[in-house]
């Protein structure tokens, strides 16, 4: 994330007024400062040295009654959920709040100056997500988060994911608000294309980015044991060194056994892993579907489902099923035998649809059912004509055999049958060439 403007000169002209303030002890020594002070105790000397606040700025003029900004704009938007936060405020005695960065419709980002160290220091800048008072996600982002960074740092893959640096509660009007605190990030991916062409990356740079994503993943899975479930921009928000990071992990599952499923709705709906509408249950494989999905946003700048919604845009699971179908064929028969054994299974607590249907299946959820008790799918009609191979254009044709025998090791049918998320990072297709000397 590249700081905004206002926030940069922040750190010059208040820097330099700050100096000024000290007048005369500036220039001296530490001992012509000692014996101007009389001897100060070391307590009050480091305070004298700490960073100090800059001063609050003076509000804008207010808005016209009626104008929504920012999170304002979401429809389940209400004002006693979110911390009043303000630029200049510091939280924890620490981090001064700079600028707002961020929204959603369970909390806020600010930029924040640090404020601990010396005024020598140079200034360093934090991401603050403060979440909202009703919202449960900000101890279970933070659990998750502390479990990965302690559960084997040496792995490769750990560098390659983005977890907190601190955390703590902060006293609100109405009630007491989950401070988190990040490293600064750049652009997600979806925004980093846009600095290319038709949203085309170059293809080393994509490659660099699928290695890295399959490396974080390796160590989310195999020693985290956490599936991501929604990583369909896979946060590969670069870092301020320019290294792409897993993020976000407010939404993330952690399976502590081999035997323990998912079974309620995950994922965005271009990225929806069959297994997932089918209610057949989920582990780790459904990310790696969710990835393979995402490559073609990467290579292509198009999304590889597009035939998933309905008249009125709505999305529609047996369209998404049809087109799975038309790209990999009809599902292995294991597939369809889990699908017929679960489909009762209800779930131990309804999910509430967009529409504010409440659901206790998978079918009642995702509108089923979808095959016959002979595993005939029962919307052949809505097959369309479409083959894996034809939707791969801009690739030339020994690349684009290797990347369709990646992507075919990332969408399979049966969760089994796909890679693991190291295996699949040692790919050929995602090997830098060697240049001859």
């Amino acid at each position: 994330m590249q700081k905004p403007a206002s926030a940069c000169f922040l750190f010059g002209p208040d820097v330099a007024a700050l100096r000024r303030s000290m007048g005369k002890f500036e220039q001296l020594s530490l001992s012509r400062l000692t014996i101007a002070l009389g001897r100060p105790s070391i307590p009050r000397l480091s305070a004298l040295l700490r960073k100090k606040p800059f001063p609050i700025p003076s509000p804008g003029p207010p808005l016209p009654p009626g104008i929504l900004v920012d999170e304002e704009i979401s429809p389940v938007y209400n004002s006693k959920y979110f911390y009043p936060a303000r630029p200049g405020e510091v939280l924890a005695d620490r981090y001064q709040i700079l600028v707002k960065v961020g929204w959603g419709v369970s909390s806020t980002v600010w930029l924040a100056r640090d404020l601990q160290g010396h005024i020598e220091e140079p200034e360093s800048v934090v991401a603050l997500k403060i979440a909202n008072n009703n919202a449960s996600s900000a101890c279970h982002e933070r659990e998750v988060e502390e479990h990965i960074s302690t559960a084997d740092p040496s792995h490769r893959g750990r560098s390659l994911i983005r977890t907190l640096l601190d955390s703590f509660e902060v006293k609100g009007p109405e009630s007491s608000y989950s401070c988190l605190v990040y490293p600064p990030m750049r652009e997600p991916l979806s925004m980093y294309q846009r600095r290319f062409d038709d949203r085309k990356m170059p293809l080393p740079l994509i490659k660099t980015y699928i290695r890295a994503l399959l490396t974080g993943l390796d160590y989310l899975h195999k020693e985290c044991r956490i599936v991501h479930t929604v990583p369909y921009d896979f946060g590969p928000l670069k870092s301020l060194r320019s290294i792409p990071q897993l993020v976000d992990f407010g939404l993330a599952t952690r399976l502590e056994e081999d035997n323990d499923w998912g079974v309620w709705p995950i994922q965005p709906d271009h990225y929806r892993a069959p297994e997932v509408i089918l209610g057949n249950g989920w582990q780790m494989p459904a990310d790696i579907w969710n990835l393979g999905v995402l490559l073609w946003d990467m290579i292509e700048g198009k999304e590889l489902f597009r035939h998933i919604h309905d008249q009125q845009g709505r999305y529609d699971a047996k369209l998404h099923i049809a087109e799975m179908m038309a790209l990999l064929g009809p599902p292995p028969p294991a597939v369809i035998q889990r699908y017929q054994y679960m489909r009762e299974y209800s779930w131990p607590e309804p999910v509430r649809r967009e529409d504010d249907r409440v659901c206790q299946t998978a079918e009642e959820y995702f509108c089923g059912p979808f095959f016959d008790n002979n595993g005939r799918f029962l919307y052949e009609d809505l097959i369309p004509d479409r083959k894996l191979g034809d939707t791969v254009i801009f690739l030339e044709q020994e690349e684009r055999e290797a990347f369709l025998d990646l992507a075919k090791g990332m969408l399979a049918w049966h969760p089994d049958a796909r890679k693991k998320a190291g295996e699949l990072a040692e790919h050929p297709f995602l090997q830098p060439k060697q240049t001859s000397a």
